[in-house]
């Protein structure tokens, strides 16, 4: 398999585990995003995290699982500062 981009923000196991390729870009497009605002550390730790804007469900499995607009809705509310209560 060749290396994608996003395996180095996230590692290549993760990348691995999303299991298309237009699930890895994505996920790389909203690393990207959100490294702009807040650095890619927290870009990182926000794919894998649990997540309010989606019932607690990380944005990594939202994508995988076929929900990527309310995975970019999700990364619009973390870069706008919206966060859910």
């Amino acid at each position: 398999m060749t290396t994608h981009p996003v395996a180095d923000a996230i590692g290549q196991t993760l990348t691995d585990w999303l299991d298309t390729d237009e699930h890895r870009d994505q996920a790389w497009n909203l690393h990207q995003r959100i490294t702009r605002q807040d650095g890619p550390y927290v870009a990182a730790a926000w794919l894998i995290g649990m997540n309010p804007h989606l019932n607690n469900d990380s944005p990594l499995n939202a994508i995988r699982n076929g929900h990527s607009a309310d995975a970019r809705a999700a990364a619009y509310a973390q870069i706008s500062g919206h966060h859910a209560n």
